[in-house]
């Protein structure tokens, strides 16, 4: 039998750019993009690449979520199971919780489900004012 390889294993080691990148996104509700956090970041030396690999690498490990919005990756510091909403106007993206259940009997071509991913799209108070 032979021995895995370093690339069959995640990264689950905790570099300290690592470490750094998951509490810029941790200690942030507002949904940054890879760009954002490495603004964010620049005092500290670390990279875009290291940025977007090591926001890769916590996703993938679960520690937070990568969120498609208006055509570009957010990542959230909540891994729990929940909705967004989306302000058309402005772009905000914040959480919501999902609703009590979902109406799948709908659709005959499913046979399980394993998440749902919910956005509510509209216009939010401020840029409805």
């Amino acid at each position: 039998m032979s021995k895995p390889s370093a690339t069959d294993q995640p990264d689950r080691r905790m570099t300290w750019q690592k470490r750094t990148i998951h509490d810029a996104v941790i200690n942030r509700h507002d949904h940054p993009t890879a760009q954002e956090l490495h603004k964010e970041l620049l005092h500290h030396g670390i990279g875009l690449a290291t940025v977007y690999r090591n926001l890769t690498h916590l996703a993938n490990e679960g520690h937070i979520q990568a969120v498609n919005h208006r055509g570009e990756v957010r990542y959230d510091c909540n891994v729990a199971e929940h909705a967004h909403v989306s302000c058309t106007v402005c772009g905000t993206l914040w959480d919501i919780p999902l609703p009590e259940s979902i109406d799948l009997t709908t659709s005959d071509k499913i046979s399980s489900v394993d998440h749902v991913t919910l956005t509510l799209h509209g216009i939010c108070r401020n840029c409805s004012a």
